[in-house]
């Protein structure tokens, strides 16, 4: 017998790289002799993955970049299949459906167990992906309570496992409010979003200024993008505001007062640390138009779909305008209605993300799909 199994870990995206590598390390502590391939980032090879693929080089937004970068996409993919038909035990995608699903459907038709960590949005992108994935994986480890229902009506294995935020991550207490004071700006993780979003943050932090003076705003930097680029949008942008960078989001997240922010996880992390947050996003025209005849659901941002209502403003698109943003942002700055009811309604989605063992279960569950051996 070999001295533990080959499993391969597919997270195409900081955040996914992030959640992959608490995985890699309680598979590690559970399975010694574990080797685990990833394509994932720095995070999955601190935790002791093998790194074939960085996300860093296939960081794209939207259907747009996919289409210019095909080429290379489906380079990777077809190398991945080939990892697939090499001696691989257990296959754990990780969220990134454009390419799981695929290579999922591909192992689980070989033969390799393939257990889903953090579900496709399906309930956003509608049935189609529902009807892949019940052909395509053998177990589903959600981390968004309502997801379970969804997949157990489908006849699909799941487990909801608590979400990895309250479970997995070292997240401080948020700070009281006495202690918080500024506004942050987190404009996303990729080129391509910094690009676009950081301007429209930056101009409306200006008017923000404007109304109330003495206001400080911090950037929080990702490491996904070159410094040099939020320097070039700063100096575009003209003085007139205190705006300083700083690379610990989750730390601007927490003194902050407000947050101006991106749509995606960052929205669910910014709630969390109980910090009022308004959400701001825009891609290309074709980008929008193309996810505007898919997407099913009403509200883009997580934390308000795991609600299940407007409870963050969304700006999207069209009505992502300075002029439209900073009245919002001002009123939630205050001490009132608006930002206590949005207080609020952050603690009752503490509870509701709460629960479940977490990576320590999900590599429980990837034991179980080896057949109980390498212990």
């Amino acid at each position: 017998m070999p001295p533990g199994p080959t499993i391969l870990i597919c997270s195409g995206e900081m955040s996914g790289d992030i959640h992959a590598a608490h995985l890699i390390r309680k598979l590690k502590q559970r399975m010694p002799g574990a080797r685990v391939l990833a394509f994932g980032g720095d995070n999955c090879r601190e935790a002791g993955a093998e790194l074939l693929y960085h996300y860093h080089d296939y960081a794209v937004l939207g259907f747009s970049g996919v289409l210019a970068n095909l080429p290379r996409f489906i380079r990777l993919e077809r190398s991945l299949k080939a990892r697939l038909r090499d001696g691989i035990d257990l296959f754990i995608p990780v969220d990134y459906p454009g390419l799981n699903l695929r290579l999922a459907g591909y192992a689980r038709g070989r033969g390799v167990p393939v257990l889903y960590y953090i579900s496709p949005q399906v309930w956003a992108w509608g049935a189609g992906r529902l009807d892949k994935l019940t052909r395509a994986v053998d177990m589903m480890a959600v981390i968004l309570p309502f997801e379970e229902e969804l997949y157990r009506r489908r006849g699909i294995p799941v487990e909801f496992v608590g979400h990895p935020f309250l479970v997995d991550h070292e997240m401080p207490d948020p700070l009281p409010a006495g202690e918080r004071d500024g506004v942050g700006l987190l404009p996303g993780s990729r080129v391509q979003e910094v690009q676009r979003i950081l301007p429209l943050l930056l101009e409306t932090a200006k008017r923000v200024g404007d109304a109330q003076t003495g206001i400080r705003f911090t950037i929080a930097r990702s490491h996904a993008v070159p410094e040099a680029l939020y320097r070039s949008i700063l100096h575009s942008a003209g003085g007139g505001i205190d705006v300083s960078l700083a690379d610990n989001a989750v730390a601007v997240m927490r003194r902050s007062r407000l947050l101006l922010v991106a749509s995606g996880t960052a929205t669910l992390q910014g709630a969390l640390m109980e910090t009022p947050l308004v959400i701001v996003y825009k891609v290309s025209v074709v980008n929008y138009l193309v996810a505007k005849r898919l997407v099913k659901i009403p509200n883009i941002g997580l934390v308000n779909v795991v609600l299940g209502d407007a409870v963050c403003p969304e700006f999207v698109q069209s009505a992502a305008k300075p002029e439209r943003i900073a009245p919002v942002a001002l009123e939630l700055l205050a001490e009132g209605e608006a930002r206590a009811n949005m207080l609020g309604r952050f603690q009752e989605l503490r509870r509701t993300l709460s629960g479940g063992g977490g990576c320590s279960r999900v590599a429980e569950i990837a034991q179980e799909l080896l057949g109980g051996e390498w212990t």
